[in-house]
């Protein structure tokens, strides 16, 4: 184990852990659900407490209420298991068409004042589905035309936004962000029939999106592009900022390398396309390199790069990030 300092505003540790693969942050640790090993900063791991042999190879997680809740699911597969405080709480399913081919779609989180739900795709490609946490009851469905095949599905912090970065056949990588609202009978609902909040138009296609507070998106596009873009709209390897009330672009810069997958903070982005990466997003220069740490080549919701990412766990609203190789995993506090 090594403990590494960068300068006076981050922190590096690099903690011995063979075969981490379903890593979610909870709390100050980082939690490996399937296994139940905990490691953290000071670069203590724990034992193994449980043997879930299937071979989930990614996770996402929250703590509500006191209750860890956790999906470990096959990226590339249809299976997925919930877990509550380390204890299986039921299996969830995605549909099987093309699942081979893209980013498994599945989101948690809560609206203020009730608790978790889960945004997927048990059904069919084309239809989300909002369902209790807990009961696994159903509270509503989406088959929206601003998205297709559905994927990297992300929850604002608040609950009240969902971005869905999927697909269209023939393979266009687009996003759409759609809106929920709580009833007062305590369900969860799709705001329908609603002007799109966010919906990008072709030939603009997207590598990444994530959520920068709450009322802001960091959008990074694809290397290239069939077509030329309008004037105005998001160019190819570009990163730019919409604003999700005003409906507009915020700026927009160019980027020297692919982003993959970005996670934003303050007024950065850390860019995992190759190796993680700190750029600053009012210029798109890069500030820092963690060139000891590999973090995938994956572009869009279909070319994983080869090979394949890592594990990862991010964690924007406090800095933090995990990634995993075969023998360790690499924790960063920024």
């Amino acid at each position: 184990m090594a403990k590494d300092w960068i300068g006076n505003f981050m922190q590096v540790a690099e903690i011995a852990w063979p075969g981490a693969a379903t890593l979610v942050w909870d709390g100050d640790d980082i939690l490996d659900i399937t296994t139940g090993r905990r490691g953290n900063l000071s670069g203590a791991v724990t034992e193994a407490r449980i043997n879930i042999t299937y071979q989930f190879d990614r996770a996402i997680g929250l703590r509500d209420r006191g209750d860890c809740w956790a999906i470990a699911y096959a990226n590339r597969q249809t299976k997925a298991v919930l877990m509550k405080n380390g204890v299986v709480h039921r299996e969830l399913n995605r549909s099987f068409y093309c699942a081979e081919a893209y980013d498994y779609p599945i989101a948690m989180g809560a609206l203020h004042g009730r608790g978790p739900v889960i945004v997927h795709c048990p059904n069919a490609f084309d239809l989300l589905v909002i369902e209790d946490v807990e009961t696994g009851k159903i509270f509503d469905s989406l088959k929206s035309e601003e998205m297709e095949f559905h994927s990297r599905l992300s929850l604002s912090s608040d609950g009240k936004f969902l971005i869905d970065a999927g697909w269209f056949w023939h393979p266009w990588c687009s996003a759409a962000v759609f809106q929920l609202a709580a009833t007062e009978e305590g369900e969860v609902k799709f705001v329908k029939n609603a002007s799109p909040i966010l919906s990008l138009p072709f030939p603009i296609e997207v590598d990444a999106v994530a959520f920068l507070g709450e009322d802001r998106l960091v959008v990074s596009s694809a290397p290239d592009y069939d077509e030329e873009p309008s004037p105005g709209s998001l160019g190819p390897k570009q990163l730019g900022i919409w604003h999700l009330g005003e409906k507009r672009w915020e700026s927009i810069v160019d980027l020297s390398e692919p982003a993959g997958t970005v996670m934003p903070w303050k007024q950065c982005v850390v860019s995992f396309y190759g190796h993680p990466k700190l750029i600053e997003l009012d210029t798109g220069k890069i500030l820092h390199r963690w060139d000891s740490i590999y973090s995938g080549k994956q572009t869009g919701p279909i070319n994983l790069g080869d090979p394949k990412p890592p594990a990862m766990a991010l964690d924007p609203l406090n800095g933090r990030f995990a990634v995993a190789c075969s023998d360790k995993v690499s924790l960063v506090r920024l």
